[in-house]
């Protein structure tokens, strides 16, 4: 098969239209007509007069960072290169430096320093100066990378943010100059190496991450203290990658935290591009500082992901305090989907663990996706009323799984006890637990830590026990065997 040669990005405009960034076979004359539209429309960049009001301009040079997702999509990609020339053109302060990197595989694409001399105030001389780093900007937006294949993971608009933020912070300090970073891409970290730390489906680190040590998170701050002195970094992305308002708030409170341990701070954080580009184009004290985020809580050292569920009611079934049928028959299969999690009101930390089937991978809270289903736990909005389950999405066998429960943290001087819930075959079976334990061994196990765990009757609950013993009794004495599995 013959493949195209490498093809470019151009700058073409039709009568009262806007300027567009289109996928064009390179030639030799493309850079006076390209040069000559960037100076014409260099203002669709700005937002609209009287929409918002201009940023005030730094009145020192200052350092840009600029991280650019390679995987942005098609449409996304116009925009950005009209913003980012835009800003070099025209924005950029006199003896400032422009980085622009590839945030994801942390390369550099290109490297400008706008010398302080009267003639480059002027955005035609900038142009013919900068055509070199204009054009390999254009050639890594119009690459096509392949990103990493993950089963259930996302790279539209990945980037590395620690690892990139790492680079900035052992490369790019510089004592005495602003120093600015603006980040393309989205806010939800993927992981090819270390899927479970990813944030997807409404995924988001504990503040666990950031107190653990270096070799136990990607999110630690241990090592990065003080790292990325006074520096501001906005965030942009594009569409919405948000399962609820409650999910971005719990993102960007991380994120916060995340740069407060480095001594920088979070600026713009928007999926709005000119928000974001505003932000650049201002003073760096002037960015936003944000009132109010909740501190690190150092009391939550656990390694776990939580999760905002994307349905409002999704978790009903377990949170509500009265059940539809106190006691509902048994189901009329034992193979089904099943949702299986647990409640508890006193002020200590368990856990639940869960496989479909013997060998199966174990759901829990290190743990939190599998090819059969995924683990949730409450984030502890609500103290009284404690709650985490398991989700099996591919249908299972429920004399097949395993469940148990630990006391992971707390004392208690009774041990703790609760209710066991399990969603099956349309509807929802309750049973209590009791661990004997009065403290928490932090998910050990052995012989000695019996106490700290509680195994738990999936059939029992679900009444496949006694139903199985009645038919059994009845075709026994009928001489007929039956098998209820």
């Amino acid at each position: 098969m013959n493949h195209p040669g490498p093809r470019s990005l151009k700058v073409v405009t039709t009568p009262g239209a806007d300027a567009r960034l289109l996928v064009a076979p390179a030639t030799r004359s493309w850079w006076p007509i390209t040069i000559a539209l960037l100076l014409l429309g260099i203002s669709l960049v700005r937002p609209v007069a009287g929409v918002e009001p201009a940023p005030t301009a730094p009145t020192r040079p200052v350092h840009y960072v600029l991280g650019i997702s390679p995987f942005l999509n098609d449409a996304d990609k116009d925009p950005v290169y009209r913003a980012l020339v835009g800003f070099l053109l025209e924005d950029a302060p006199m003896g400032s430096s422009i980085r622009l990197y590839d945030a994801y595989h942390v390369r550099t694409i290109a490297q400008i320093d706008v010398p302080d001399r009267r003639a480059f105030r002027s955005a035609k001389t900038r142009a013919n100066q900068f055509r070199d780093p204009i054009r390999l900007l254009k050639e890594f937006l119009a690459g096509k990378p392949t990103a990493p294949a993950v089963p259930g993971l996302d790279f539209t608009q990945a980037v590395q943010v620690p690892r990139f933020l790492d680079f900035v912070a052992a490369n790019l300090i510089c004592s005495d100059d602003e120093l600015v970073v603006m980040i393309l891409g989205s806010p939800l970290h993927v992981d090819a190496k270390e899927p479970g730390f990813s944030m997807v489906d409404g995924y988001f680190p504990s503040d666990g991450h950031l107190l653990a040590p270096r070799e136990s998170s990607i999110y630690s701050l241990q090592h990065r203290e003080g790292a990325l002195p006074g520096v501001v970094v906005h965030w942009g992305w594009f569409g919405d990658p948000w399962v609820s308002a409650v999910h971005q708030e719990r993102v960007e409170r991380f994120w916060t935290l995340y740069l407060e341990g480095q001594q920088a701070r979070l600026g713009a954080f928007s999926g709005d591009w000119v928000t974001v580009f505003n932000a650049l184009r201002a003073d760096p004290q002037q960015a936003l500082r944000r009132q109010g985020a909740s501190p690190v809580d150092r009391t939550h050292t656990k390694l776990e992901m939580l999760r905002i569920t994307r349905e409002v009611g999704s978790d009903d079934w377990i949170t509500r305090d009265e059940l539809p049928d106190p006691a509902p028959p048994p189901p009329d299969s034992a193979v089904g989907l099943m949702k299986i999690g647990i409640r508890w009101r006193q002020n200590v930390d368990l856990d639940l663990y869960a496989q479909p089937r013997s060998g199966a991978e174990t759901l829990f809270f290190e743990h939190t996706r599998s090819p059969d289903g995924y683990y949730f736990k409450d984030y502890r909005s609500s103290p009284a009323r404690d709650y985490e389950f398991i989700e099996f999405q591919r249908p299972v066998n429920a004399w097949d799984v395993e469940a148990r429960i630990n006391f992971y943290e707390g004392e208690l001087p009774e041990g703790p006890n609760g209710e066991i819930r399990v969603e099956f075959g349309g509807r929802v079976y309750s049973g209590d637990f009791a661990l004997l334990s009065p403290h928490g061994n932090h998910g050990r196990a052995g012989r000695t830590q019996g106490d700290c765990w509680s195994v738990i009757d999936v059939p029992g609950i679900l009444g496949l026990r006694e139903a199985a013993r009645s038919s059994s009794s009845r075709h026994s004495a009928s001489g007929q065997t039956l098998d209820l599995r």
